[in-house]
């Protein structure tokens, strides 16, 4: 799934190509991807910004907003060619924009921009830029909390932008155990995990996103992503830290890695 990484670094793409464009015409083909729209307008006018908060980008006109969510498999491909996974095209001035999605499990969203507000804002603060007000707000909702801090992390509603791959990077450098009962974090493992969030989110839009051995994550100009080479425990036998055997757990499903050695489980 692409993650915050991932996003921010097709937006910077996407924005550095699209902004001032006219958007000329679009088609979305699949009423799975489309299932949300609330308005189709024929004529959407000039691109003004490409925004991004957790996982979502917006595409702001002036009156109305395209919001993309890439779920599991989607991509975002800049004058490619359309295939059987293409359930999107958006025709702008100078350049043509792709959604493909093998699974089906992102959407296109476009709604009227005094609507657009509310898709933000029902996500918790962005991973990448938390002020000090969001760091107490995540951390009062974790006090209130008896999950795991893996799962904690991963729920958008709490700090979006998270997924498996940079949550499990975050609490192995941070020496918290996945399994760890949220409420019982101290605040010096908040702050820990805080600051591993934003080194590791930062040295990964460097890297332009992690693409892993399925090739799903690809950038909009058809390059991958090189920061799986950066990586310290995620799919990996031996840790990073102390050389000891990673164990490969799994939470809600979602495949964990971990080495008991340097993760101790917070009491």
């Amino acid at each position: 799934m692409p993650e915050l990484p991932e996003v921010e670094s097709i937006r910077r793409v996407l924005k550095n190509s699209l902004i001032n464009q006219k958007l000329q015409k679009y088609k979305i083909f699949d009423q799975r991807i489309n299932r949300f729209n609330t308005v189709n307008p024929r004529n959407l006018g000039v691109l003004l910004e490409i925004y991004r908060k957790g996982k979502i980008l917006q595409f702001n006109f002036k009156n109305n907003s395209i919001f993309f969510h890439l779920g599991m498999s989607g991509r975002l491909d800049l004058n490619g060619i359309k295939n059987k996974h293409t359930h999107g095209i958006f025709f702008f001035d100078e350049d043509v924009l792709l959604y493909d999605d093998i699974r089906k499990f992102g959407y296109i969203k476009i709604l009227k921009n005094d609507l657009a507000n509310k898709q933000f804002a029902i996500l918790g603060p962005d991973a990448l830029s938390l002020s000090k007000l969001d760091k107490i707000f995540v951390m009062n909702k974790a006090k209130k909390s008896s999950t795991s801090i893996k799962k904690f992390l991963l729920d958008q509603k709490n700090i979006s932008g998270l997924g498996n791959i940079y949550v499990n990077e975050i609490l192995f450098l941070a020496g918290i155990h996945p399994h760890s009962v949220s409420f019982k974090l101290k605040d010096t493992n908040w702050n820990d995990i805080f600051l591993y969030t934003k080194k590791v989110l930062k040295k990964a839009i460097k890297n332009n996103g992690t693409t892993l051995s399925d090739m799903t994550y690809v950038l909009p100009q058809g390059v991958y992503g090189n920061n799986q080479n950066n990586l310290y425990i995620y799919a990996k036998d031996k840790c990073f830290s102390c050389s000891h055997k990673i164990d490969k757990i799994f939470i809600d499903s979602r495949a964990t890695y971990v080495c008991k050695k340097c993760q101790k489980i917070i009491n």
